[in-house]
């Protein structure tokens, strides 16, 4: 056996799991995997190949994965079964010449983003095999002659038993910063697929960036793959528009220059209390978060602050926009405001970084905590969310992501800022929650409550402070404010004390 065997072997045991309701990524079921050889992970198979090349595919080397199956799921396979399900490994073998259209396009992965690319090659291969199945995911198992993979996908291990050369569909493939690492993971088990069986894989993919698909698929596979590994050399080409399988040399061309949009925006969306205390702790700054948080619920939240943040991160360099997932309707992604529409929108802050961006709009509900601790630290990164206290746009940072220490991203923040909305007597009024980076160090404290106690201390700006002066001068009242911000914590409590503080000072609240 070899490690690439052993590899194909370990996405095979990673769609049994699936099928008994038990997900793992890639790196678990590699070192699940190392079972097989008599070792206790991934990195012992590296170290040691001669294990590996000496490991055959038996009753006695499944009984040891069976065993570690056990211990950590709690499943019961035998031996047996469990060697019935991975196959032999002899079927794995190359073969010289696909045993199926032996004189089609080379065995490999083939990439479009068009559905019916993807129709013409299914038509265009049931004519040259004389109507050989395909197996297929949604993007081709509507297609009378495919086999629909159903759940397990690529680890279905149905697929080893199928002849060399079998198209088989995959897909569709988001590439946006939500599926970003699950992309990943399935591109990189159709590079195995393809090497290790000799099939032909179409992927479909969406998009927002179609002129560098092929550079970020590239980065994709190279991400979740070893750095011993070569399963990007089985990125071949692409699916054409006549359903022909087209080698493309090399694969993955230069990144475009980063392209540089004169931002049309003004800093007038920030309320003009805390304007110049955001604008003099970002001066020069090219490296850290800038979260911004209003108590507006729509799509884009805190959307006009984003675009105001723009103006005052020129500095920074070009910006790109970060698509956080694919939404039923594509058009709203655009309904945000016209210097934003001008950016560049690309699938992935790896995408973004692969292309010498270093400046960012994200959205927090959508990016892992763990990737803004990654390129926090030589990028300016912009997001928007719901949320008026510091407290609350700061934990939205952490929403998505498994982040160990949460206060490591304290040390990475700029500036916090939370806006309130409360119709007044003379329009719409603003209040705002202000924290900025910090002169001095501070001892980050490692319970949360503490940390968002801190936050809350150290600001520049209190919503508190601002929210009483308006309600003093009659600007807003007590009635319409408590309305407006129904949702927002602390705001009943707080309309309390303060008419019972004005009561006390034998002053009026302004009537609702």
């Amino acid at each position: 056996m070899d490690i690439q065997q052993l590899k194909l072997l370990a996405g095979r045991v990673r769609g049994l799991l699936e099928q008994s309701q038990h997900s793992i990524g890639h790196n678990q079921s590699l070192d699940l995997i190392a079972a097989l050889p008599g070792l206790r992970n991934w990195p012992e198979v590296q170290a040691f190949p001669d294990r590996v090349a000496a490991c055959e595919l038996d009753q006695v080397s499944t009984g040891r994965l069976v065993f570690r199956l056990k211990r950590k799921f709690d499943l019961d396979f035998s031996p047996q079964s469990m060697l019935a399900a991975l196959h032999p490994p002899g079927t794995m073998k190359e073969a010289t010449t696909p045993q199926i259209w032996p004189t089609g396009s080379s065995p490999g992965v083939y990439i479009t983003n068009s559905q019916d690319a993807i129709n013409a090659l299914l038509e265009s291969y049931e004519e040259a095999t004389d109507g050989a199945l395909v197996y297929a995911e949604r993007a081709g198992n509507h297609w009378e002659g495919s086999i629909d993979l159903g759940e397990g996908g690529l680890w279905s291990s149905g697929l080893q038993r199928v002849p060399s050369g079998t198209l088989i569909v995959v897909g569709p493939l988001m590439l946006d910063q939500q599926s970003w690492t699950d992309s990943s993971e399935h591109l990189h088990m159709a590079c195995l697929i393809a090497q290790g069986a000799q099939h032909r894989v179409a992927v479909l993919i969406e998009t927002p960036a179609p002129e560098t698909m092929f550079e970020d698929i590239q980065l994709m596979v190279a991400s979740v793959q070893a750095e011993e590994d070569d399963c990007e050399t089985a990125l071949l080409g692409l699916v054409a528009a006549d359903g022909q399988l087209q080698l493309r040399q090399p694969f993955g061309g230069q990144r475009p220059i980063p392209k540089k949009v004169r931002s049309v925006a003004t800093p007038d969306a920030i309320p003009a209390s805390v304007r110049s205390q955001m604008e003099r702790v970002i001066t020069g700054q090219t490296a850290g978060l800038l979260l911004l948080g209003s108590s507006e619920v729509r799509d884009h939240a805190a959307i006009e602050l984003v675009a105001a943040a723009l103006s005052m991160t020129e500095h920074a360099g070009p910006v790109a926009r970060i698509m956080p997932r694919h939404r039923s309707t594509p058009a709203k992604d655009w309904q945000v405001p016209q210097s934003i529409q001008e950016l560049p929108f690309l699938p992935s802050l790896e995408s973004a970084y692969d292309q010498g961006y270093r400046r960012m709009i994200f959205a927090p509900s959508y990016t892992p905590s763990e990737l803004l601790m990654r390129f926090s630290d030589d990028c300016l990164l912009i997001s928007g969310t719901y949320g008026s206290g510091v407290d609350e746009v700061f934990m939205s940072a952490l929403r998505f992501g498994s982040l160990r220490n949460e206060g490591d991203l304290l040390a990475r923040i700029i500036a916090i800022l939370g806006v309130k909305n409360i119709p007044g007597v003379d329009g719409t009024a603003t209040v705002s929650d202000l924290y900025v980076r910090q002169q001095k160090p501070m001892a980050v404290p490692t319970k949360f409550e503490d940390l968002i106690e801190l936050l809350q201390a150290h600001r520049a700006v209190r919503w508190q402070d601002e929210m009483g002066q308006l309600l003093s001068a009659g600007t807003i009242t007590s009635a319409a404010t408590k309305l407006a911000l129904q949702r927002n914590r602390g705001v009943a409590e707080f309309l309390s004390e303060w008419s019972e503080r004005s009561q006390a000072r034998g002053e009026q609240a302004t009537p609702g």
